[in-house]
């Protein structure tokens, strides 16, 4: 029966199809596109760490483990680090530096670039060395001179123009050096080194690195994995995984809405067919049951070419804009990406498509003869809408970092769901009780239509109304994240480091900068010092209890003092310091979150610390949330003035350097005057993070863009869906003699009115989500753009218009018999 029921509907079904085709495409094409984008997103992660996992000891590591673990990845690259003197013989002068010794493979993630191209592929195959370009300019020096790293002269290979992960976030205090390993051996300096790390760079699957990390537990390395490193962009890549939920929740729901629209106009042109057929006896499950096999029939096959649409539509936006993206992409992609949405959109817009066929079953035998005997929906499809909430929301926890956000996001559709419902609802008693004789029939007859039997006011406020709200809402999350993104933040950032500048120096040094024409962004004291004990339990005794990882126990402690609250920083627990220490009790003191996260201290607990062999008792006053991303000067440990004052230390200078300019020629000027003070260059590491950054912003603009121009042409093919009902009424208008202008006039009339509405309802919906968005998950504050929100009105409403005359195109050329037998 519904092979037969088709026959003389095959064409049209086909038209009512690219609507599933156009949702199922878009779906399939934001999510390939979006799984391509998470898999560069990974990788980029990556090359902050340059591998899957990073193993540092203090001892080397023995050939029985390094065949174990090599047993257990696809690659290891070892590299042994430590601070030395190099001395460069045409300047006759010396510099202390962080030499590296790295063996082949290293980084697997990432790029190196060199000043020559090439550099660092010889420095891995011959004896060499790669410097910082800093370092080139403050001794003179160029490729092809020689330096001395203790017994072995080495030539310059190159200089680093995008330099390797650092083995911690943010390096060491002074200049990298690099050379191969097996060169590293012959200059003498491991034998005299006792401070020498020894590191591990992994390359394997996440089930493997679990289980390296699980058989080594016990052997006190510190494990690190490019999660750990996200931490150098603040909330930059989760807030970018955020928005491509969110992003897949709307081409999910914008595909069902084109799938719900297509049904409904198919139901509504069967409503005679299938009272004919309950006339002959057909019982209304039956009934029911022909055209949800036609639904899901069409549906599949609708499913199937729109994943082959999207298919088609992700290789072409990959190889045409590949020089635009911000990752080299694959234009192959993931299959099974493909198939999980084509089956999950299928899913959803199987359960919107029973919306418009539960009418099958209401329409009585009588609707053959009388057209007021036409089914409407029940108002008891309550349950349906929750079994409608619950499988999106099943749908949009799948495959998200934050099931419960999803939940919560699933949650407000279904609520924008039941408000638009019932403003749909609402304008329908208006408009019947507002009309008056008074007014000019052209406006009386299409305020009329929002209320008479067979009007679109619920079908268009849900079409369009969540459409303007969900397409609304990603471009004001988009707007939100660019907002949090800008990166005019990171001109402000320092760029150089000068440590070591003893108290008397601060002023001379100061100078120095300001007479090259640099700012003074930060200065500010450190002192060194390390734990003691941690609520009374002995150091050693916390490394037997191996309940806190011993590099966070065992490492040197770079701490200062200051009475104000940092740029970067924000208290989430306790109390900032209320002034200076008055000397009573322990020393207040401030932790950063994830250091105390380690120690497993909260506000309160104490915790005494050798500050140089005295110590000192403190007491957690609070613990601090820092945004490392800045690179600002941020400490794990902050104490109020009144404590550290007599301690010895040294202080910190930031400066930031122009962009293309070498911090060369102010080393040289700081060697004259002040040989002991150290500059340390971070322009590359804010360079990689900038980058980093710009490609997010990148990808937050690809997206935004392309779900909008995938759901424009849904909703309008939702709107061109009533045109046969529409088509119908205008020819019976002509017959009682109206003219072509004048049913134009009243489809704008009656089109704008719920144009305006639905744009109403979609934009202060949409402006409650992005500010709950912002606020709750972006953690950024919300601030609509009044230009965007007056777009999107005059959009939706132009939509709407435009939606009115293409209904009405063709009117005139229908004859009306036709179209009132049925045959048009």
């Amino acid at each position: 029966m519904a092979w037969r029921d088709s026959r003389a509907q095959r064409k049209r079904l086909v038209l009512f199809s690219l609507s599933i085709v156009a949702g199922i495409g878009a779906l399939v094409a934001v999510h390939v596109l979006r799984a391509s984008l998470q898999e560069g997103i990974d990788t980029e992660a990556k090359s902050l760490l340059g591998s899957d996992l990073h193993i540092a000891s203090r001892e080397p590591f023995t050939e029985e483990t390094l065949a174990k673990i090599a047993s257990q990845a696809q690659g290891v690259s070892q590299e042994t680090e430590f601070s030395s003197m190099l001395y460069f013989p045409g300047a006759d002068a010396a510099r202390l530096v962080q030499v590296r010794g790295l063996e082949a493979g290293f980084p697997y993630y990432g790029k190196v670039e060199t000043e020559p191209p090439g550099a660092w592929a010889r420095m891995q195959a011959e004896d060499g060395i790669v410097l910082e370009r800093a370092l080139l300019d403050q001794f003179n020096v160029k490729v092809g001179d020689t330096v001395k790293l203790g017994a072995l002269e080495l030539p310059i290979l190159g200089a680093v123009e995008e330099a390797p992960p650092h083995t911690n976030e943010f390096g060491g205090f002074v200049p990298e050096v690099y050379l191969r390993l097996g060169a590293l051996a012959r200059t003498g300096l491991l034998a005299r080194s006792k401070l020498a790390f020894h590191h591990l760079h992994i390359q394997a699957g996440p089930g493997q690195v679990l289980a390296i990390r699980r058989d080594f537990t016990d052997a006190g390395w510190r494990f690190e994995t490019p999660a750990n490193r996200r931490a150098a962009l603040g909330t930059a890549l989760d807030n970018l995984e955020e928005f491509l939920g969110l992003i897949a929740i709307a081409s999910l729901v914008l595909g069902a809405i084109g799938v719900a629209g297509a049904i409904h106009a198919h139901v509504s042109r069967r409503v005679i067919g299938v009272a004919i057929l309950r006339c002959l006896g057909c019982p209304g499950d039956a009934a029911f049951a022909i055209y949800l096999v036609q639904a899901m029939v069409l549906g599949a096959m609708a499913a199937l070419v729109g994943a082959l649409f999207g298919v088609a539509l992700h290789w072409g936006i990959v190889t045409h804009y590949r020089d635009a993206l911000p990752f080299a992409l694959n234009p192959a992609p993931s299959w099974s990406v493909v198939a999980r949405t084509t089956a999950g959109g299928l899913a959803v817009c199987g359960v919107f498509a029973l919306l418009p066929l539960l009418r099958v079953r209401a329409i009585a035998p009588g609707a053959a003869l009388r057209e007021d005997a036409a089914p409407v929906l029940s108002r008891r499809l309550w349950p349906l809408y929750i079994v409608l909430a619950l499988i999106l929301a099943g749908l949009a926890m799948l495959g998200h970092g934050h099931p419960w956000r999803a939940l919560a996001m699933a949650g407000g559709l279904a609520a924008t769901f039941g408000i638009l419902g019932a403003v749909a609802h609402g304008l329908t008693l208006l408009a019947r009780k507002v009309v008056r004789p008074a007014w000019p029939y052209l406006l009386r007859q299409g305020v009329s239509n929002l209320h008479r039997p067979h009007n679109q006011t619920l079908l268009f406020l849900l079409s369009l109304g969540l459409g303007t709200f969900l397409l609304l809402t990603v471009l004001q999350s988009r707007d939100t994240l660019l907002r949090k993104l800008d990166l005019k933040t990171f001109a402000e950032s320092p760029s150089l480091y000068l440590i070591d500048v003893q108290p008397d120096q601060i002023e001379g040094v100061s100078d120095i900068v300001r007479s090259l024409h640099l700012p003074i962004l930060e200065t500010m004291p450190i002192v060194t010092m390390r734990i003691q004990s941690i609520r009374g339990t002995p150091m050693k005794e916390l490394e037997k209890q191996a309940t806190i990882p011993k590099w966070v126990l065992q490492r040197e402690y770079r701490a200062s003092y200051r009475a104000q609250l940092g740029g970067t920083e924000k208290v989430i627990a306790g109390q900032w310091f209320s002034g200076p220490f008055a000397g009573n009790g322990p020393a207040p003191i401030s932790l950063e979150q994830k250091i105390a996260q380690d120690l497993h201290l909260g506000v309160g607990d104490e915790m005494v610390m050798d500050v140089q062999g005295i110590p000192v008792t403190t007491r957690v006053a609070n613990i601090r949330e820092v945004d490392w991303s800045k690179l600002n000067l941020n400490f794990f440990m902050i104490f109020p003035p009144g404590v550290l004052e007599s301690a010895p230390g040294s202080n910190v200078i930031t400066t930031r350097m122009p962009a293309g300019v070498s911090s060369g020629q102010l080393q040289r000027a700081l060697v004259k005057k002040f040989p002991n003070v150290t500059a340390i260059d971070l322009g590359l590491i804010l360079d990689t993070v900038r980058g980093i950054l710009e490609k997010a912003a990148r990808i937050i603009s690809i997206l935004a863009g392309f779900t909008v121009l995938a759901g424009l042409p849904i909703l309008a093919a939702t709107l061109l869906n009533g045109r046969d009902q529409r088509l119908r009424e205008s020819v019976l208008l002509r017959t009682l003699g109206a003219s072509s202008h004048q049913i134009r006039v009243i489809l704008i009339v009656e089109y704008a009115t719920l144009g305006v509405l639905s744009a109403l309802t979609g934009i202060l919906l949409s402006v409650a989500a992005s500010w709950a968005l912002a606020r709750f998950v972006f953690k950024a504050e919300p601030w609509p753009d009044p230009h965007l929100l007056v777009a999107a009105f005059a959009s939706a409403v132009a939509l709407a218009v435009l939606g009115g005359l293409a209904l009405s195109r063709g009117v005139t050329e229908h004859p009306p018999m036709a179209v009132l037998r049925g045959a048009g």
